[in-house]
């Protein structure tokens, strides 16, 4: 309500679910009125609307063992960022792919920088070893190229 204005509502609950309500709160630190305006506004304002891929063609499933404790970690991150387990798991999957792409990436800048600045010296030392091989074997080699260090990239 954008002029502040607040209304009451008043609900009558099952008593297992109250205490269990109870003791979310007195966890989380939160009241009864931030709950259920939190509650009220994620089931009427999603942050994320779910779309489920019905081609099962193309996916795979992975699954792991967890201790209970992170297990119970895990679904109260979820509950306050209103997410999956799938769409957690397929972030953090992402977020690490995405990183270690862009470090075998760096890395492979590097090999090559050190490869293409080295001295003058070992460059012609190279070069000579390189010609001197060529013509001995009647082969062609790719000069320049360093190792793969990302295969598959």
């Amino acid at each position: 309500m954008p002029n502040g204005e607040k209304k009451g509502i008043t609900v009558r609950i099952d008593a297992d679910l109250h205490t269990e309500v109870s003791r979310y709160l007195r966890d989380h630190g939160i009241t009864m009125a931030e709950f259920v305006t939190l509650a009220l506004d994620d089931e009427l304002h999603p942050k994320y609307q779910i779309k489920e891929q019905h081609d099962m063609a193309n996916t795979r499933t992975i699954a792991v063992q967890i201790p209970e404790s992170m297990f119970q970690r895990i679904k109260e991150y979820l509950q306050r960022n209103n997410m999956t387990q799938k769409e957690f798991l397929i972030g953090l999957i992402s977020d690490e792919l995405k990183r270690d792409q862009a470090r075998c990436q760096g890395e492979e800048a590097t090999q090559r920088g050190d490869y293409e600045s080295g001295t003058q010296d070992s460059a012609q030392k190279e070069n000579t070893v390189l010609n001197d091989y060529r013509s001995i074997s009647g082969e062609g080699t790719n000069a320049g190229e360093g190792p793969d260090l990302c295969p598959g990239m």
